[in-house]
């Protein structure tokens, strides 16, 4: 698939996988509660535009970048993406679809990607039994991320995103 653009607030990846991030209310971690609302774009800027303010290391991964309040949850929106696709979403290297550990290829037991178009949005982490846990901002470190509490250590961090363009003989 092709390289990563911007595109406003929207990440466009290949041909036809846009991703949006959408602001929203972060919700207390027990019980079970309704979806919140969305509350407007996060603004979306590449690393490579801020050279003399982005951490050396946040500079080596390269990417794109967004700001997150800790008090602040976000959901993704898949609307717009026109070519069929599998996306892979994996937080700190591990994967919201599944909640398993990022293997970076496609698996279906347990499915590791959701299947775009038709997946309007995702708006959590698969957390096991039915649950979903929220996309928030967790200080790298201090056992708190989901990273660290499913590979045991906290050394990725951020959202990586993935895409598979659906084969030519397919389509």
């Amino acid at each position: 698939m092709g390289a990563a653009r911007v595109e406003g607030n929207t990440l466009l990846l290949g041909d036809g996988v846009r991703i949006r991030f959408i602001r929203t209310l972060r919700l207390p971690e027990s019980g079970t509660h309704a979806l919140p609302p969305g509350l407007g774009e996060f603004p979306l800027r590449r690393v490579e535009d801020y050279p003399d303010t982005v951490p050396a290391e946040l500079r080596a991964k390269g990417g794109v970048m967004l700001p997150v309040y800790l008090r602040e949850a976000m959901w993704l929106a898949f609307g717009g993406s026109t070519e069929p696709a599998a996306l892979q979403v994996g937080v700190g290297k591990v994967c919201a679809v599944s909640g398993k550990p990022w293997t970076g290829r496609l698996a279906r037991d347990p499915q590791n990607y959701v299947v775009l178009p038709r997946q309007p949005w995702l708006d959590g982490i698969n957390s096991g039994d039915g649950t979903v846990r929220q996309f928030v901002a967790v200080p790298l470190g201090l056992g708190a991320t989901v990273e660290g509490q499913v590979t045991g250590e906290e050394t990725t961090g951020g959202v990586q995103l993935q895409a598979f363009p659906l084969e030519p003989d397919a389509l």
